[in-house]
């Protein structure tokens, strides 16, 4: 999903409508402006089902076999889940 589809999407709902994510274990999170960060992602990297299909791209780095192909990276928009 790309920015521009998001605000699309949004634009559905009312302007007032809470935003939450998905909690550590349950429930849900509400989320903050300091939650929203630019970070550089390797695509196609998560192996287990427990794992995101994509990593920081500087995690990937540090693991990386130099004789193993890099993954491609790009710049994605992070929404993260904190818990007070």
């Amino acid at each position: 999903m790309t920015v521009s589809e998001l605000i699309d999407l949004l634009r559905e709902y009312p302007a007032g409508l809470r935003v939450v994510v998905n909690g550590y274990e349950g429930g849900y999170d509400d989320l903050a402006p300091r939650q929203i960060s630019v970070v550089r992602i390797a695509l196609n990297t998560g192996v287990h089902d427990w794992e995101g299909r994509h990593e920081e791209a500087d995690l990937q780095d540090s693991r990386a076999d130099d004789a193993a192909p890099k993954a491609e990276t790009e710049e994605a928009l992070v929404l993260r889940r904190t818990s007070n």
